[in-house]
């Protein structure tokens, strides 16, 4: 009977609990390596002040993707929605959430009501307007602004975005950055005061709410089905090209 129940609420069903690898997006070892290179003490110590503070003396973030996929193939089926808390998972008789407050927990991050971050044109973002070229800027190009940089004010700055973009919410390299955040890094106070927990939170919930069901499909009908890759920490997946999300970024193919 009890068996019964378990996979009446479970969200996946036999066949999707398939063997991948789960991947963490997040960039923190090399991005954590490159600032610590780059920042002189004293921006180091300035640093440990920010909004990010607490992780920067992290040497090495674990991740066990094997963990996170067995925790998600045990989600508790919500009707196709996501629960607003945060996601049930089944662990052994009993049902877990990962909430909101779990992770802000974890994490220290601010949390609340998302505000608007007006970029206005592009021609007037400062940041941008001196260290790139072109209006969409991908990870790999704020990374490569950051370690040419010169001026100690926007090498501050820069690695503040920097951190927020491949760390807090593991943007893959080849993708555009949300550009608001070369406008609210010009004011230090608000970009600290930012709710960067709602945000990587929400990432974070849409990744672990789909995976590991999402690239299903895609599987089907090839040969090898199993052996896709998974990720669920930190990003969010992105399926529906050009659609945006509620924070106005831009979701492109994956």
């Amino acid at each position: 009977m009890l068996l019964l129940v378990i996979h009446r609420i479970i969200a996946l069903t036999e066949s999707e609990a398939y063997s991948s690898r789960v991947n963490n997006c997040s960039h923190a070892n090399s991005s954590l390596a490159a600032i610590r290179a780059k920042l002189s003490a004293e921006q180091l110590e300035k640093s440990k002040t920010s909004c990010f503070g607490h992780l920067l003396n992290i040497d090495k973030i674990q991740f066990s993707g094997q963990i996170v996929h067995g925790v998600v193939l045990r989600r508790v089926a919500r009707q196709g929605v996501k629960d607003l808390d945060g996601l049930s998972f089944l662990i052994g008789c009993d049902v877990a959430q990962f909430t909101r407050q779990d992770f802000c927990l974890i994490t220290g991050f601010r949390f609340g009501e998302v505000p608007e971050v007006s970029s206005g044109e592009s021609d007037e973002i400062r940041l941008q307007k001196r260290y790139f070229i072109d209006k969409g800027i991908t990870c790999n190009a704020l990374e490569e602004a950051f370690l040419r940089c010169i001026e100690e004010d926007d090498i501050y700055k820069l690695a503040l975005v920097y951190f927020a973009e491949l760390v807090v919410l593991g943007r893959d390299k080849h993708l555009n950055i949300n550009v608001n955040y070369l406008t609210l890094v010009e004011d230090l106070d608000a970009f600290n005061r930012y709710i960067w927990g709602s945000v990587s939170f929400d990432k974070t919930q849409d990744s672990l709410f789909s995976a590991p069901t999402k690239y299903m499909k895609s599987f089907e009908n090839e040969e090898g089905r199993g052996k896709g890759k998974s990720k669920v920490t930190g990003t969010s997946w992105r399926n529906e090209k050009g659609k945006k999300d509620k924070h106005g970024e831009v979701q492109r193919g994956g």
